[in-house]
């Protein structure tokens, strides 16, 4: 069961992180309501989705290695250390500095629609936004194929 949810919660997590990748470019092109919405739904996106979904792979990725260690398998195997490590990175990047600034960008997003134009500090946020989401989402594609391989 712990391994179900671990991969539910990484597929999730990974799965709304690529939304990000589809609609947050769009909506650079779009008028300023469009653009205001479309930041409303990624900041829900990132509270409802990826937030949880990080949360719960990250807790049952604990778990899963204390049973690891607790059966003998070691926890010193250098795909399972990378794993780790790189996993617990992404999960930091995703809910300590991805989250809140999905949020803030919200908040400029409807700041911006009440006063008729873009916040200058939108792109900057943005930005930020996109390196660390890209970060965060190369971390978990780099722990998904040391999970699967298996390299020594």
């Amino acid at each position: 069961m712990i391994l179900y949810l671990h991969w539910i919660g990484w597929a999730v997590w990974l799965g709304a992180g690529l939304t990000f990748m589809v609609l947050a470019p769009a909506s650079k092109r779009a008028e300023l309501a469009v653009w205001a919405y479309t930041w409303d739904v990624l900041a829900r996106v990132q509270r409802a989705l990826v937030a949880p979904g990080c949360a719960v792979a990250t807790v049952t990725g604990l778990a899963l290695s204390m049973q690891y260690a607790q059966r003998g398998g070691g926890m010193g195997a250098k795909w399972i250390v990378i794993m780790q490590v790189l996993g617990l990175l992404a999960a930091v990047l995703s809910l300590a500095v991805a989250t809140p600034l999905a949020n803030r960008m919200a908040f400029l997003a409807a700041r911006s629609l009440e006063k008729g134009e873009k916040d200058p500090r939108a792109e900057s946020v943005r930005s930020k936004l996109a390196i660390v989401s890209s970060i965060s989402g190369t971390f978990i594609l780099i722990t998904l194929y040391f999970a699967s391989a298996k390299p020594s």
